[in-house]
Protein backbone atom coordinates (compact mmCIF):
# COMPACT_ATOMS: atom_id res chain seq x y z
CA UNK A 1 0.00 0.00 0.00
CA UNK A 2 1.48 3.13 -1.06
CA UNK A 3 1.36 6.63 0.49
CA UNK A 4 -1.70 8.17 -1.65
CA UNK A 5 -3.48 4.97 -0.63
CA UNK A 6 -2.78 5.74 3.02
CA UNK A 7 -3.22 9.23 2.72
CA UNK A 8 -6.55 8.28 1.23
CA UNK A 9 -7.44 5.81 3.71
CA UNK A 10 -6.42 8.21 6.47
CA UNK A 11 -8.41 11.25 5.14
CA UNK A 12 -11.75 8.62 4.85
CA UNK A 13 -11.62 7.97 8.52
CA UNK A 14 -11.03 11.84 9.22
CA UNK A 15 -13.90 12.68 7.51
CA UNK A 16 -16.30 9.78 9.36
CA UNK A 17 -14.81 10.80 12.24
CA UNK A 18 -15.90 14.30 11.52
CA UNK A 19 -19.42 13.61 10.68
CA UNK A 20 -20.01 11.64 13.68
CA UNK A 21 -18.33 14.08 16.08
CA UNK A 22 -20.75 16.47 14.75
CA UNK A 23 -23.92 14.48 14.77
CA UNK A 24 -23.11 14.18 18.79
CA UNK A 25 -22.24 17.58 19.40
CA UNK A 26 -25.32 18.91 17.66
CA UNK A 27 -27.22 16.09 19.98
CA UNK A 28 -25.32 16.70 23.27
CA UNK A 29 -25.93 20.53 22.48
CA UNK A 30 -29.64 19.93 22.55
CA UNK A 31 -30.02 17.99 24.95
CA UNK A 32 -27.67 20.08 27.20
CA UNK A 33 -30.40 22.81 26.76
CA UNK A 34 -32.96 20.97 27.96
CA UNK A 35 -31.94 20.90 31.48
CA UNK A 36 -29.83 24.57 31.22
CA UNK A 37 -32.52 26.01 29.23
CA UNK A 38 -31.10 29.75 28.45
CA UNK A 39 -30.90 32.14 25.64
CA UNK A 40 -27.35 33.12 25.44
CA UNK A 41 -25.51 36.32 24.31
CA UNK A 42 -26.34 34.93 20.70
CA UNK A 43 -30.01 35.39 20.63
CA UNK A 44 -29.97 38.68 23.63
CA UNK A 45 -27.27 40.33 20.96
CA UNK A 46 -29.87 39.56 18.18
CA UNK A 47 -32.63 40.88 20.24
CA UNK A 48 -30.80 44.27 21.29
CA UNK A 49 -29.95 44.77 17.65
CA UNK A 50 -33.62 44.94 17.05
CA UNK A 51 -32.97 41.45 14.48
CA UNK A 52 -35.72 39.32 15.83
CA UNK A 53 -38.54 40.49 18.43
CA UNK A 54 -38.77 38.99 21.91
CA UNK A 55 -41.69 36.69 20.96
CA UNK A 56 -39.12 35.34 18.19
CA UNK A 57 -36.49 34.56 20.68
CA UNK A 58 -38.61 32.81 23.23
CA UNK A 59 -39.73 30.56 20.45
CA UNK A 60 -36.01 29.63 19.09
CA UNK A 61 -35.27 29.51 22.84
CA UNK A 62 -37.80 26.66 22.89
CA UNK A 63 -37.71 24.98 19.41
CA UNK A 64 -33.53 25.22 19.02
CA UNK A 65 -32.91 21.89 21.42
CA UNK A 66 -35.67 19.98 20.07
CA UNK A 67 -34.17 20.54 16.57
CA UNK A 68 -30.70 19.90 17.42
CA UNK A 69 -31.60 16.39 19.18
CA UNK A 70 -33.78 15.36 16.31
CA UNK A 71 -30.88 16.35 13.36
CA UNK A 72 -28.51 15.02 15.91
CA UNK A 73 -30.40 11.46 15.94
CA UNK A 74 -31.48 11.67 12.10
CA UNK A 75 -27.59 12.09 11.33
CA UNK A 76 -26.97 8.95 13.59
CA UNK A 77 -29.74 6.93 12.29
CA UNK A 78 -27.57 6.66 8.80
CA UNK A 79 -30.49 7.44 7.02
CA UNK A 80 -29.84 9.90 4.13
CA UNK A 81 -26.67 10.67 5.31
CA UNK A 82 -25.28 12.53 2.53
CA UNK A 83 -28.39 14.76 3.09
CA UNK A 84 -27.45 15.02 6.26
CA UNK A 85 -24.01 15.79 6.42
CA UNK A 86 -25.05 18.97 3.70
CA UNK A 87 -27.61 19.96 6.47
CA UNK A 88 -25.20 19.44 9.32
CA UNK A 89 -22.54 21.42 7.11
CA UNK A 90 -25.12 24.31 7.04
CA UNK A 91 -26.06 24.59 10.27
CA UNK A 92 -22.45 25.02 11.58
CA UNK A 93 -22.12 27.73 8.57
CA UNK A 94 -24.86 29.44 9.88
CA UNK A 95 -23.75 29.61 13.10
CA UNK A 96 -20.02 30.97 12.96
CA UNK A 97 -21.44 33.47 10.79
CA UNK A 98 -24.01 34.29 13.95
CA UNK A 99 -21.00 34.75 15.77
CA UNK A 100 -18.82 36.32 13.76
CA UNK A 101 -21.89 39.12 13.32
CA UNK A 102 -22.57 39.24 16.89
CA UNK A 103 -19.26 39.48 17.67
CA UNK A 104 -18.26 42.28 15.19
CA UNK A 105 -15.66 41.29 14.05
CA UNK A 106 -13.17 41.17 17.51
CA UNK A 107 -12.10 37.10 17.35
CA UNK A 108 -10.81 37.06 20.99
CA UNK A 109 -14.00 38.53 22.47
CA UNK A 110 -15.17 35.57 24.71
CA UNK A 111 -18.67 34.74 23.97
CA UNK A 112 -21.13 32.59 25.45
CA UNK A 113 -22.75 31.20 22.24
CA UNK A 114 -25.40 29.20 23.91
CA UNK A 115 -24.10 26.14 22.44
CA UNK A 116 -23.95 24.20 25.28
CA UNK A 117 -26.07 26.07 27.63
CA UNK A 118 -25.57 29.05 29.65
CA UNK A 119 -22.50 30.26 31.02
CA UNK A 120 -19.71 27.89 28.92
CA UNK A 121 -17.79 31.35 27.32
CA UNK A 122 -15.13 30.37 24.39
CA UNK A 123 -13.32 32.90 22.39
CA UNK A 124 -14.82 33.82 18.67
CA UNK A 125 -12.07 32.54 17.23
CA UNK A 126 -12.41 28.85 18.60
CA UNK A 127 -16.21 28.34 17.93
CA UNK A 128 -15.30 29.88 14.23
CA UNK A 129 -12.64 27.47 14.06
CA UNK A 130 -14.73 24.34 15.79
CA UNK A 131 -17.46 25.42 13.20
CA UNK A 132 -15.83 26.18 9.81
CA UNK A 133 -13.66 23.04 10.60
CA UNK A 134 -16.44 20.67 11.21
CA UNK A 135 -18.56 22.00 8.03
CA UNK A 136 -15.60 22.40 5.96
CA UNK A 137 -14.58 18.70 6.52
CA UNK A 138 -18.58 17.77 6.71
CA UNK A 139 -18.60 18.96 3.06
CA UNK A 140 -15.80 16.24 1.92
CA UNK A 141 -18.45 13.07 3.32
CA UNK A 142 -19.27 10.74 0.85
CA UNK A 143 -16.39 12.01 -1.50
CA UNK A 144 -13.56 10.72 0.23
CA UNK A 145 -12.99 7.62 -2.16
CA UNK A 146 -15.18 4.85 -0.32
CA UNK A 147 -18.72 3.86 -0.81
CA UNK A 148 -22.06 5.54 -0.87
CA UNK A 149 -23.99 4.33 2.22
CA UNK A 150 -26.96 7.00 1.16
CA UNK A 151 -30.11 4.77 2.25
CA UNK A 152 -33.40 5.91 0.28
Amino acid sequence: MGWPERFRKLFSVLIDLNYYVAALLLLVAGGLKFFEPGVGELLNTLYERELLSFGKILIISRVQPWLEVGLGIFALSGWRNLWAARILASVYLFFALLVLYVSDGYLLLPIDCGCFGEGHESPVYLILLRNGGLALLLLFYGRAGKRQVDHV
